[in-house]
């Protein structure tokens, strides 16, 4: 959603019904009322930089995106890993929020991140942990990282 330079406000919004929505729902569209209460104002603060993400530099985001952007294209083993590993980074520094700060770093929404670190858990790259964040790599993540480019994701 691109922003207005002079508001900051977005231009125009794209709404697209959910990879699981059911089909018959999204077929009937949405209503005026609903549309009525989208907050711009609320998306607006969102898209800027939380503090968290400036406290980390934005050089470094910008280079994770264009490593990231640099893997095979797909959910591969490639980016399961990475996104493991950045997942785990966020986690073991004290972060109360690891999957906000993986989509602001990502630029990828949290429920599509989260549904990747669940297949990161089921193809063996992360471990699970009940009830809370969390989690470490597994060996098979480990080997797969080693074969990457991408730097910000350190290695245990």
């Amino acid at each position: 959603m691109p922003l207005d330079s002079t508001s900051g406000n977005p231009r125009e919004i794209r709404i697209e019904p959910h990879e699981e929505a059911d089909q018959q729902e999204a077929a009937r569209g949405i209503t005026s009322a609903i549309l009525r209460q989208i907050d711009t104002a609320a998306f607006a603060e969102e898209m800027r930089p939380p503090a968290k993400l400036a406290r980390a530099g934005q050089r470094e985001v910008e280079k994770f995106r264009r490593e990231l952007a640099g893997l095979p294209k797909g959910v591969t083993d490639e980016y399961l890993a990475v996104i493991s590993a950045l997942y785990v980074r966020f986690v073991n520094s004290g972060r109360t929020a690891p999957a906000q700060d993986l989509e602001a770093w990502t630029q990828t929404k949290q429920a599509t991140l989260k549904g990747r670190l669940r297949a990161a858990r089921q193809r063996g790259f992360l471990t699970k942990v009940e009830g809370k964040a969390g989690g470490q790599l597994m060996d098979k993540a480990i080997e797969i990282l080693k074969r990457t480019n991408v730097s910000n994701v350190r290695l245990p």
